[in-house]
């Protein structure tokens, strides 16, 4: 029972975590056509980027890495536990 629980609750995290990493896919894509166009002269769609680093793609980068750390220490301490 423990662990139908818990797969429910880590397949619930990954699907988000796999979210986050889609913003951050189309953000990178977002980022170097609005780079593209800035340098030909067009700096609208840069300075749309710029309004949106802070409130999407700051709190999105944070998120992805926060759960790199913490899937890296779980399975440190995992394999500890196994040997």
């Amino acid at each position: 029972m423990k662990k139908t629980i818990e797969s429910k609750w880590k397949k619930a995290i990954d699907n988000i975590l796999i979210y986050n990493l889609y913003i951050l896919i189309l953000g990178a894509i977002f980022l170097g056509i609005s780079f593209t166009l800035s340098v030909s002269g067009n700096s609208d769609l840069y300075n749309l980027f710029q309004k949106l680093w802070f409130p999407i793609f700051i709190p999105s980068l944070s998120l992805f890495f926060t759960a790199i750390l913490i899937e890296t220490i779980f399975n440190k301490l995992v394999d500890r536990n196994d040997k």
